[in-house]
């Protein structure tokens, strides 16, 4: 019999049948001894040396220097081109890929933070150093606890990346290599499914992201199913939970969800195939075992989970709803074979082009995979005696389903998105995430593809084999109208949309030439396939050929990996950043004053001046910052000028006065403003005379000439003319004197310097007294001569004058800092209260500037301050508590300037006392008369509930595994009686 019931291995039987467990067996000679046997189980086998050659290869060549210290698995060679750090010598660094972010704005700081607490001896179970505050390791956002964020750990930071990669490429290919060999397809065929999927383009593209170490376990999880449906036994059960609970702790729901429906539809499809010969009810216990694993699973991580879907409605969600028509382009189907047919995944050379960037589109599985999926597809006689009953049947369809909800989209994700149960899936998450899934049925299709191909056949003698030729025709001729299609209008899109972006003949010229380099790979690996597929019957030839039939048998099959591990490793290694372990978040100039002089308050910056997100790192607190951001603090940073939220997670500032002026900061205790050199300096702006001369400026020759301004000074400033050519390292060079001696003292870069254009250089002279005339000596630093205006024969000098606005210019050197001279202490006194219960009116209020420096403005009617005044010491001021002891002459309030509204409680002397919303995004706390310690501890909500019911489900695993052995060696010892 053929079909699904040939080569029948039953969910009991125990899976893997012995004739299909090894390599393929046309590809070795079979022992005819004992001691030959032994001899074989002792030697690997060459084609699985091959295989796991190239799977070393993928993994070691393509993670690269980082393994061993040479650089950093991550993209801080492009942190170091903005900020203070190209302004302290970091402006020739590499080896970054700007396409990562948000790992170096917010992931890797965090783990920067939480490692530092743990050294400590401290839970970081929040991050207070950006956007008032927000949750750490108490939610799953950053993968913080996650078994492959270990490395992070046990290692320099700087090479955490490296080793966590390497572990995801280990879980990656080892899980698919489990459930393949659980499957019965040989160990080679395995290997091969574990290269493709951690080679492929979720698993690349979002390299130092948690996304990939939520997407490893996909494998696994597909392995300890099909394990409890071989065996069904509860401590298979038990196991299902392992995945389940890792999946969760790589803060990736969106990726654990993907991987839950169809791991469930995949337990189904097994359970409905055997579901006559076991039995309804034994077919209930094993879809109850499953789920029951799943759903334990999800109890383990409860400490986390509780607490997220607690805070997370308290945080600002804004553009997350989708629609059908929200998926990939048709066209970017190409990247399954050719990632970079629309351009490079660093923007920074050839940048891709299509509407979703790089880390969202390419879905990369490799040309010669490409073609065993095709085999596997288009064989399926071949491949369902392989395999466990349905196994063929749900992954090929589950590959069809896929591709059409992230391809198509359409009626079909329409109604996912619509339907209750499955819309915060399908509805919240951009469908191009669940590339993760589809990475693994692909990959497993390749497996199936090898083993078709690889394992010798039987000779046909049915007659209806015969008549099947028109499926794999079907299959080929199928494939071969999308190549054709995606290939013209791919081409067109380079044509048009590649040609704005890049460059016609850049775009064009990228797109051909990937094509080409895709079908090399594609048409080796048909050749290979043609030549197993032609020496495959099971007769063999005639004893003279048979060494030339097994050599070249062997050579084939051992040409795929070597093809998969090449294209996946060229990918990967484009893509993988590797950067200088110097730009591993190094403390500028910048840094160090903030740290030496920030004490409890915090600072705002433009996005140019610092990165923002960063200052975790350090660290140091900011009011910018990159986590989920709480909505009543959101309202508030909204009512900044200039700073509405265009992201969720976002907090940066405009180099605008308004801004860095606004009450708002006051409130939230911002002592100071970061600008780049290259901001417009705040203050007097005073145009120099000019006569239409030039003068030339020789290299590093010094030139003195009077400032147009006397007293506080803010910025001196030149005009280019003539044709620039400057070097990287260019520099002007100003000092400031007065009558006594220097005064202050800048050399700023050149870059963004343009003929014509006013370069101003910022200079911390705003301390000067009243009247004191001034000079400044310009050198400039650079290889060439620079022309600039004049006036009677000197440098035309323009300057920027301080003025009364609430600022100080006083500190420049990496980046200009400015003192906000209004801003209260983040953690104060208030002696008089106000409250305006509608939140416009309160912002407006608070956006006036007419709340004193002594008052509070409070949400909800609370008792009135008596106006009397309050001594306030900061005791502690952690990550996860804050303590203050005030002495009061009267009832007041202490106020935090947090945004501690959510997941926070207070005490006043140790009792509990109310945390209350005040200044809109912030909170205070009522406190009387007297000398009291007022302390805030950070307590997400149903913390203790998620602790008690992950500590119940453990232990109730454990017992359970240990119940199932005591059953089993009583249940025996009764037997043997």
């Amino acid at each position: 019999m053929t079909g699904e019931t040939g080569g029948m291995r039953d969910l009991g039987s125990g899976g893997v049948g012995s004739d299909l467990a090894g390599e393929p067996e046309t590809l070795r000679p079979e022992p005819t001894t004992p001691s030959a046997w032994r001899s074989r189980l002792r030697r690997p086998r060459p084609l699985s040396v091959v295989a796991a050659l190239a799977l070393a290869l993928f993994a070691l060549w393509g993670i690269g220097g980082p393994l061993f210290g040479t650089s950093s698995l991550s993209a801080t060679g492009t942190l170091t081109q903005s900020g203070p750090y190209p302004q302290a010598g970091f402006d020739d660094s590499s080896g970054g890929n700007a396409l990562l972010y948000d790992t170096y704005t917010s992931m890797i700081p965090g783990t920067i933070l939480f490692k530092a607490d743990l050294e400590h001896g401290h839970f970081a179970g929040s991050d207070p150093n950006g956007d008032g505050g927000g949750a750490l390791g108490s939610v799953p956002d950053d993968a913080l606890l996650s078994p492959l964020t270990v490395p992070y750990y046990v290692l320099p930071t700087w090479m955490g990346p490296a080793y966590t990669q390497l572990l995801i490429l280990i879980c990656g290919a080892g899980g698919s290599f489990l459930f393949l060999r659980r499957l019965g397809l040989s160990r080679v065929a395995g290997m091969l499914g574990g290269l493709a999927f951690a080679g492929s383009g979720f698993m690349v593209m979002w390299v130092d992201f948690p996304q990939t170490r939520t997407a490893a376990f996909i494998p696994a999880l597909f392995w300890t199913v099909e394990r409890f449906l071989q065996t069904r036994r509860i401590r298979d059960a038990v196991l299902i939970a392992v995945p389940v609970a890792s999946m969760l702790l790589g803060g990736f729901p969106s990726v654990t969800g993907y991987a839950g429906v169809t791991v469930c539809c995949y337990a189904l499809a097994r359970l409905l195939a055997v579901r006559g010969a076991e039995g309804l009810r034994r077919t209930v216990l094993g879809g109850a075992g499953v789920l029951g694993g799943i759903i334990a699973g999800a109890c383990l991580t409860a400490f986390q989970l509780l607490p997220f879907q607690g805070l997370m409605k308290t945080w600002l969600i804004i553009g997350r709803s989708q629609t059908s028509d929200q998926h990939l382009m048709p066209t970017s189907v190409l990247t399954t074979v050719a990632p970079w047919i629309f351009g490079t995944g660093n923007p920074q050379y050839r940048g891709y082009y299509l509407s979703s960037n790089a880390v969202e589109s390419v879905d990369y599985l490799g040309a010669a995979a490409v073609v065993l999926v095709l085999v596997a597809l288009a064989l399926p006689w071949r491949a369902r005696p392989l395999l466990p009953r349905s196994v063929w049947t749900f992954f090929a369809a589950g590959v069809v389903v896929w591709l059409q909800l992230l391809y198509i989209g359409g009626l079909p994700l329409r109604v996912l998105q619509d339907t209750t149960v499955s819309r915060a899936l399908f509805g919240q998450n951009f469908i191009g995430r669940s590339r993760s899934i589809l990475g693994f049925l692909l990959a497993v299709l390749v497996a199936i593809g090898f083993d078709v191909v690889a394992r010798r056949r039987e000779r046909v003698v049915a007659a209806a084999h015969r008549l099947r030729p028109w499926w794999p025709a079907t299959v080929a001729f199928v494939a071969f109208g999308i190549a054709v299609a995606s290939l013209a209008v791919g081409f067109d899109e380079a044509s048009t949309t590649g040609a704005t972006a890049i460059g016609h003949a850049a775009a064009v010229n990228l797109f051909v030439h990937q094509a080409l380099y895709a079908a090399l790979f594609a048409f080796g690996a048909l050749a290979c396939v043609g030549v197993l597929w032609r020496t495959g019957r099971s007769e063999g030839p005639s004893l003279e050929a048979a060494g030339v039939w097994r050599s070249t048998r062997f050579a084939a099959a051992a040409v795929l990996p070597v093809l998969l591990a090449w294209q996946s490793t060229n990918f990967v290694t484009q893509f993988f950043p590797r950067s200088p372990v110097s730009t591993f978040y190094p403390v500028t100039d910048t840094h160090a004053y903030l740290m030496s002089n920030l004490g409890e308050d915090r600072y705002a910056s433009t996005s140019t001046g610092m990165v923002f997100g960063t200052n975790s790192a350090y660290p140091v607190r900011a009011v910018n910052g990159h986590n989920f951001i709480d909505k009543a603090f959101a309202a508030m940073i909204d009512a900044v000028p200039y700073a509405a939220i265009q992201y969720e997670t976002y907090i940066d500032f405009a180099a605008e006065q308004a801004t860095a002026t606004s009450p708002i900061l006051d409130q939230l205790g911002a002592e100071y403003w970061v600008s780049a050199l290259s901001d417009p300096i705040f203050g007097e702006p005073v145009l120099a005379t000019m006569d239409g001369s030039t003068l030339t400026l020789q290299p590093n020759q010094p030139v003195t000439v009077a400032v147009p301004v006397t007293g506080p000074l803010r910025g001196v400033g030149i005009t280019p003319a003539g044709t620039l050519a400057l070097g990287p390292d260019d520099s002007l060079d100003v000092v400031v004197h007065d009558g006594s001696g220097t005064v202050a003292h800048t050399d700023r870069l050149a870059t963004g310097m343009q003929s014509g254009s006013q370069f101003d250089v910022p200079v911390a002279a705003d301390s000067v007294a009243a009247g004191t005339a001034l000079t400044a000596t310009i050198t400039w630093h650079g290889a060439q001569p620079l022309t600039v205006e004049a006036d009677q024969g000197k440098a035309a000098v323009d300057a920027v004058a301080g003025q009364d606005d609430g600022l100080r210019l006083v500190h420049v050197q990496d980046s200009a800092i400015y003192q906000r001279l209004d801003a209260q202490p983040r953690i104060r006194w208030a002696s008089q209260s106000t409250v305006v219960t509608d939140q416009s009116q309160r912002l407006g209020l608070l956006a006036s500037g007419a709340v004193g420096a002594n008052e509070v403005v409070l949400s909800d009617d609370a008792p009135a301050a008596s106006g009397s005044p309050a001594s306030v010491t900061v005791d502690e001021d952690g990550d996860t508590t804050v303590s203050a002891t005030v002495d009061a002459e009267g009832a007041g309030y202490l106020v935090v300037a947090d945004s501690d509204q959510a997941g926070w409680k207070a005490t006043v002397d140790g009792a509990a006392a109310r945390l209350r919303a005040a200044d809109q995004g912030v909170v205070a706390i009522a406190v009387p008369a007297g000398k009291h310690v007022v302390t805030l501890t950070y307590a997400p909500p149903h913390a203790a509930l998620g602790l008690a019911v992950s500590g119940v489900t453990l232990v109730g695993l454990v017992a359970a595994v240990l119940g199932e052995g005591w059953w089993i060696r009583r249940r025996r010892r009764r037997r043997a009686g």
